[in-house]
C-alpha cells in the first residue's frame, strides 16, 4: 500500500503528534527533517499506510506541495 493522505489541518500544537520527540513535534517539516528544512510549517497532515493508519506529519509549504493528493 502506497502511503495515502487522510487529511489536512492547519498547524497544529507540539502534543498533537504521536512521537513528543519527533521532528514535527519539535517544529520541523516531518518531509524534509531538521535539517536542512527551516521552512515555516504551514500544515499538519494524518498518512496512512500499510504499517500504521494514523501517521502525524508537520509540513512546510514545499512538502505540502509533494505529498500525494487526498
Amino acid at each position: 500500500m502506497k502511503t495515502k493522505v487522510v487529511r489536512v489541518l492547519p498547524r497544529q500544537p507540539a502534543d498533537w503528534y504521536n512521537d513528543p520527540n519527533s521532528t514535527a513535534a519539535r517544529g520541523g517539516c516531518s518531509q524534509h527533517g531538521t535539517p536542512p528544512c527551516h521552512d515555516e510549517i504551514v500544515a499538519s497532515v494524518i498518512l496512512e499506510d500499510a504499517g500504521s493508519h494514523d501517521i502525524r506529519w508537520a509540513v512546510c509549504r514545499r512538502g505540502l506541495d509533494q505529498l500525494p493528493p487526498a
